[in-house]
């Protein structure tokens, strides 16, 4: 049975960034995602800005990861499409918060299997139209067509703009997840991958267990 996505979970999540840096086995594992914002870089300010409708807390995000060892992800980043990359680059960033989810019922067996549908999409491309396309729907004008009429409509031209061999970071983490009969359609992945952005994927209350600050 699918879970019906209920916003009124939402809305009153205490959250606070963290400052020093995460341990690996104690604050994230393989199988975890992180989700990062950084208040210094103009496209991290500008996808926070346009991703600010699905906010439910304090905590902004703008990128979207999946860990695969204790200083190693892999992301899809539009400086190199989908690729592995190294979590210090993150953490030892002054400028930039990261936070980590654990999906539900995470064990050895599923973070094995998140990592190897990862690792199948490494050397892919970004997909920079798409990126256009959440821009719009989720713009003054886009919101009013999804008032008008309804959420399928602005989210329309991200189906039209995706590029099957090409990723965005929350499209490429919403996959993994996907992947695995254990998420697969359940909360925010009822819609399209290529439909979710980042702070969706970090306000969903069925995909992840309850997130706190460890440090």
């Amino acid at each position: 049975m699918t879970e019906t996505l209920d916003r009124s979970l939402l809305t009153k999540p205490v959250f606070e960034a963290t400052s020093i840096n995460p341990e690996f086995g104690t604050n994230y594992k393989v199988g975890y995602f992180g989700l990062t914002y950084s208040d210094a870089n103009f496209i991290s300010r500008g996808i926070a800005y346009f991703t600010r409708w699905a906010r439910m807390s304090q905590v902004k995000v703008s990128h979207a990861l999946l860990v695969s060892g204790d200083d190693e992800c892999i992301e899809a980043h539009a400086q190199g499409g989908v690729q592995r990359a190294s979590l210090s680059d993150y953490f030892n960033d002054e400028h930039c918060q990261i936070f980590f989810r654990k999906p539900v019922d995470l064990n050895a067996d599923i973070a094995a299997r998140l990592v190897k549908t990862a690792e199948l999409e490494i050397g892919c491309k970004y997909d920079i139209a798409l990126i256009a396309g959440h821009a719009f729907s989720n713009s003054h004008l886009g919101r009013l067509i999804r008032e008008v009429f309804g959420g399928d409509a602005a989210d329309l031209l991200c189906r039209l703009k995706n590029n099957e061999n090409r990723w965005i970071c929350s499209e490429f983490v919403a996959h993994c997840l996907s992947e695995q009969p254990e998420y697969h359609r359940k909360g925010i992945l009822q819609k399209p991958s290529e439909t979710i952005d980042p702070q969706e994927l970090f306000e969903d209350p069925f995909l992840f267990e309850p997130w706190k600050n460890d440090l």
